[in-house]
């Protein structure tokens, strides 16, 4: 029941009234993405903010959100139960002391970061948790053994040649332009030849989509003016942003996926 009275207030006045504003808002644009223009959000709370920008200046349902989703992803599989952690990232790292082997971008309050601590303790490099400053400052449990820091993702990524950035669930929160500028950002930051850029996602098929995924890409178009996207769809902006992709990595359609990604020569 806590997570039921944790969610409601978020869902009822985002979720419900942004749900229930789509068909209004879907005839009002002739049934059309406009790229730029205010998402279903917006409309039906009358902001300019994203729902992210929303939350923060409301604290307590701030709050809630990030409980929520740290009880969303608790059981969920991890990308290092089916990445080849050891050969792929492990071996080749860096070594120095100041070099980094992996920045969990916007990694809220570090749960996914935390346990890839716990399990490989002796992997070398620094481990580093970026988010904005409300969620860094309200962090209240993290290993001693990961730093924190205040970062945008829409601004230049400050370290440079990690063996690692890593993203979970972040793309599908954005239209196509924003996640290019977020993509470039990290591009920017990538070593050649080194750097690899891994991003946990749902991947869907061209067609005949499991439900669970199929939903939240409506979900993330009413919430975010984003989407689920395809093979397709990722190497579109993958290769927008200088980078390609090596591998999607999958377990099974119905769950998160792994896109593995690269520098372009």
């Amino acid at each position: 029941m806590v997570g039921i009275r944790i969610l409601t207030p978020a869902r009822f006045s985002a979720a419900t009234r942004s749900l229930a504003n789509l068909p209004f808002y879907l005839e009002g644009t002739n049934y059309k993405h406009v790229d730029g223009a205010p998402g279903p959000f917006q409309d039906s709370q009358n902001t300019r903010d994203n729902i992210y920008s929303w939350l923060i200046k409301d604290p307590p349902m701030m709050g809630n959100f990030n409980a929520f989703m740290t009880g969303h992803r608790a059981d969920r599989k991890q990308w290092f139960d089916f990445f080849d952690i050891e050969d792929i990232l492990l071996k080749g790292a860096s070594k120095d002391a100041d070099a980094t082997l992996l920045i969990d971008i916007a990694g809220g309050e570090g749960h996914d970061i935390a346990e890839f601590h716990r399990r490989y303790p002796h992997a070398p490099g620094r481990l580093v948790l970026q988010d904005l400053p409300a969620i860094i400052d309200s962090i209240q449990d993290l290993a001693p053994g990961i730093e924190r820091q205040k970062y945008d993702f829409f601004q230049e990524q400050p370290i440079k040649g990690a063996r690692c950035y890593y993203f979970r669930s972040i793309l599908h929160n954005w239209p196509d332009a924003d996640c290019i500028r977020i993509l470039k950002n990290v591009a920017m930051a990538m070593k050649p030849g080194y750097s690899k850029l891994l991003m946990s996602e749902f991947v869907l098929p061209a067609s005949n989509a499991p439900l669970y995924p199929a939903i939240l890409d409506i979900n993330m178009m009413v919430l975010l003016n984003g989407m689920e996207r395809t093979e397709a769809q990722f190497n579109g902006l993958l290769d927008a942003a200088g980078l390609k992709v090596v591998k999607f990595w999958s377990v099974a359609p119905e769950v998160e996926g792994l896109v593995e990604a690269i520098l372009k020569d």
